[in-house]
């Protein structure tokens, strides 16, 4: 039961981009079901001006991930990235990384950057991220660092907050 509401709440974050049957096979695993939650933590973001007309995603140290984001049926810009030459170019990053040392250096990188930072590793959340994506046997939730968001300048949507398992 929870697990089938994982997948609906999943689907219904989507919204109508995919046809139910899409929706069933694109769910079907992990770094889809990441994929979806990045796109839509996206969707309910607001930026400082100018506005975006394509989401730029980066990703760092996650290539299952960027896989599953590149095959998503709807148009994004997403692109692995290794270090903080290119961050101009970023508005959602994806954290995959887990040694503190890394997570210092982009920490002092990030600094004052008006992007969305999220991971699913509870080491990069504490010391910078945004959101963090929890898996458990149930599926997929997230939490939500509030004060850390509002300082680089990024509002997020009530309705992202109402289904956040925590908002600090």
């Amino acid at each position: 039961m929870v697990k089938l509401r994982a997948l609906w709440l999943c689907v219904s974050l989507l919204g109508t981009a995919l046809t139910p049957v899409q929706a069933t096979e694109f769910a079907a695993d992990e770094f889809s079901l990441k994929a979806t939650f990045l796109y839509r933590f996206a969707q309910y973001t607001q930026w400082p001006p100018p506005p975006r007309s394509v989401m730029r995603f980066c990703i760092v140290q996650y290539p299952q991930l960027l896989k599953a984001l590149q095959t998503l049926p709807v148009q994004i810009d997403a692109k692995a990235i290794d270090d903080g030459s290119a961050l101009a170019q970023c508005d959602v990053l994806m954290v995959g990384l887990s040694e503190r040392r890394a997570l210092q250096q982009w920490q002092t990188l990030l600094a004052g950057r008006q992007l969305l930072i999220v991971t699913d590793n509870a080491e990069a959340y504490r010391q910078l991220g945004m959101i963090q994506l929890l898996t458990s046997p149930d599926g997929i939730s997230f939490q939500v660092n509030l004060r850390r968001t509002q300082s680089h300048q990024l509002n997020l949507g009530s309705q992202l907050l109402k289904l956040a398992q925590q908002v600090d």
